[in-house]
């Protein structure tokens, strides 16, 4: 018995319409899908162009790292060198401090057998000024005992103290040999005043005022004291003493006021 045809035909009709809609189905999808694969393309390459900078980042911290520890490595060379430098001096500077101790122990041994010297002859060489002729003798006590002054403060050690007494002995010598004409203060009636004057060696010193005034050292019982001298002749030698030595003529014959000491005529 054969089917209706009805029945027969329905698979046929129905199998197209399937594959039109499974089609459709396809079509539908598709947009989406290629979306998707786009936006990961695009997402990758993001990634690798993050990748590729962080990997140029990184060599250059790299590089960085590499240059910043060779520039440290060369500070501790030469600190390193430095400090050798500084070592060596430490050594030669702490060998010098030990030499020069052991030199100061000596001269300090050696300078306390000075010491009765320089107090000996500092005595002897005050005394000798103080009775000395009249000429700037403030000023000369006062560098002598300004030397003692430092010796007894340890400013100066012995023997330094007693070179600078001889010294200081040889420039008392030295005016005992010389003539010539200075200014100093003078005490005359009681009364200071500025005057020229002329010395001969440590012998005799003769004055003169800007008022015309004029006189001489004398030395009356030990001490010292400055005479006007009245006579005319003498005023008049004395004047033309001044004037030869103002013409820086200082040698010659002079006839002067005598102004010797009394132990110097005896």
């Amino acid at each position: 018995m054969s089917s209706p045809p009805h029945a027969r035909r329905h698979p046929r009709l129905h199998w197209p319409l399937a594959a039109i809609t499974l089609a459709a189905v396809v079509v539908t999808s598709y947009p989406a899908w290629a979306n998707d694969v786009s936006q990961l393309a695009s997402r990758l390459a993001q990634l690798r162009g993050e990748v590729e900078q962080l990997a140029q980042s990184l060599s250059a911290k790299n590089t960085e790292t590499k240059d910043a520890l060779h520039s440290l490595s060369r500070q501790r060379s030469d600190l390193e060198l430095e400090l050798q430098r500084e070592e060596t001096r430490v050594q030669k500077l702490s060998a010098a401090v030990a030499k020069h101790r052991a030199e100061m122990a000596a001269e300090q041994a050696k300078g306390e057998r000075l010491v009765p010297l320089y107090n000996e002859s500092f005595a002897k060489t005050k005394e000798y000024i103080e009775g000395s002729l009249p000429f700037r003798r403030s000023q000369r006590l006062s560098a002598l005992n300004k030397l003692d002054e430092q010796y007894k403060a340890g400013l100066l050690s012995p023997p330094r103290a007693l070179s600078r007494l001889w010294s200081f002995i040889e420039d008392e010598f030295r005016m005992t040999r010389e003539n010539g004409l200075f200014q100093q203060t003078v005490t005359v009636n009681g009364e200071e005043r500025l005057a020229e004057v002329v010395r001969l060696g440590m012998v005799m010193l003769f004055y003169k005022t800007d008022d015309g005034l004029v006189g001489k050292a004398v030395a009356q019982n030990g001490a010292w004291t400055f005479e006007a001298i009245d006579n005319p002749d003498g005023q008049r030698a004395v004047l033309d003493l001044f004037t030869s030595f103002k013409k820086q003529i200082r040698v010659g014959y002079f006839q002067l006021p005598n102004a010797l000491p009394a132990t110097v005529t005896k």
